[in-house]
């Protein structure tokens, strides 16, 4: 009888490991307007979602802090993580274009 238990144990455990090998299609949440006008070379990001806990900006666009050269082209699609800036991340924006709040790029991927 242990040596019952003890194989539907192990194979308990070798079918939860098989959960792993599942590979999951990154959805784009983002996309990459263009460089803006206001903030030297600091590109506009356009998210396609609402996201509730940022602030409101006009059609859900920002300006970005830290992302990857390879990713600042026009019109594409990308996923990124993102956070607020912290007191200390300041851009000198002027005031020539409209006022989009800025976040910082933590990672992005196509």
């Amino acid at each position: 009888m242990k040596k019952v238990v003890l194989v539907f144990s192990l194979l308990t455990l070798i079918s939860c490991n098989k959960q792993d090998d599942v590979i999951y299609e990154v959805v784009p949440n983002a996309m990459v307007v263009s460089v803006g006008i206001d903030c030297g070379d600091s590109y506009l990001i356009q998210f396609i979602d609402d996201f509730t806990e940022l602030p409101q900006t006009i059609n859900n666009t920002y300006y970005e802090i830290n992302l990857p050269d390879e990713y600042k082209i026009d019109g594409i699609e990308i996923y990124v993580d993102y956070r607020m800036l912290e007191p200390d991340e300041a851009l000198i924006c002027t005031t020539l274009g409209p006022a989009y709040t800025v976040l910082y790029i933590i990672s992005a991927q196509q």
